[in-house]
């Protein structure tokens, strides 16, 4: 089971790595703007200076969640960068962007709480992964016994 979690996380995060470079590239060439994709970048209509670093930013996280450098806490600043901008720009709501919405969320979470998975390059012990907890917890105990 717990192979079953590891490789589960390692396609969230290539998942989640995929929406984001879609977003960086939408963002950073001008001709994927009028794409019939939704895009958080793509409603930022005035803002050019403000989405274009915006889409650097995707760009960086997503390298780094293909790398696994830190996951929960690059998962939880892009899920953060993705879903408010989509919310301040579109108060009307956008159903397509709510589907995105929705999985980059649905991709996030379990890497936010249990960590990055296989192949990850840099991870610290995550707090609330309890698999590892209890297995450190009765490897100590049969140590000192």
């Amino acid at each position: 089971m717990n192979n079953l979690t590891e490789w589960l996380r390692l396609n969230f995060r290539v998942c989640l790595s995929a929406t984001l470079m879609i977003e960086a590239a939408i963002g950073l060439l001008p001709q994927l703007e009028n794409c019939t994709l939704p895009s958080v970048v793509g409603g930022m209509e005035g803002l050019e200076y403000h989405s274009a670093a915006l889409s650097a930013l995707y760009f960086v996280l997503s390298f780094w969640l293909i790398l696994g450098i830190r996951t929960s806490m690059v998962s939880a600043l892009a899920a953060a960068l993705l879903v408010l901008p989509a919310i301040m720009t579109t108060p009307e709501g956008d159903p397509e962007l709510a589907v995105k919405i929705v999985l980059v969320t649905v991709f996030s979470v379990p890497l936010i709480l249990y960590g990055g998975g296989r192949y990850t390059l840099y991870e610290i012990r995550e707090a609330l992964n309890l698999a590892d907890a209890d297995a450190n917890r009765q490897e100590e105990a049969s140590v000192t016994s």
